[in-house]
């Protein structure tokens, strides 16, 4: 997204907070729906905005385009699925440092 585009509110970083993001609901709703090709940032970030409502569409389209995660696959489902959430929480901390400074 370029710097003239303007973003939608979006909510703090808080949001994702360990406190908030139920990662353990998301490790399961993952499980019973994830075949295990499936793209896993996707997936917890389709989770995520579901239960983020401030989140609009751009701010959620342009979370997966920034995302890059690098997810070890041989540990648990749990710890990936952590390791995604505390991506998009670093973004939309960075997201709002910005909005903040300008």
């Amino acid at each position: 997204m370029s710097q003239k585009q303007s973003r939608c509110r979006r909510t703090t970083a808080s949001y994702f907070d360990q406190r908030y993001v139920p990662v353990k609901s998301i490790t399961a709703a993952i499980q019973t729906e994830q075949p295990l090709e499936t793209d896993l940032e996707a997936q917890v970030l389709r989770i995520v905005a579901r239960k983020a409502d401030r989140l609009a569409t751009p701010d959620i389209l342009e979370l997966r385009a920034q995302l890059d995660v690098n997810v070890a696959e041989q540990v648990p489902l749990r710890q990936q699925v952590r390791t995604v959430v505390d991506a998009i929480s670093e973004t939309v901390a960075t997201w709002d440092q910005q909005e903040m400074g300008a």
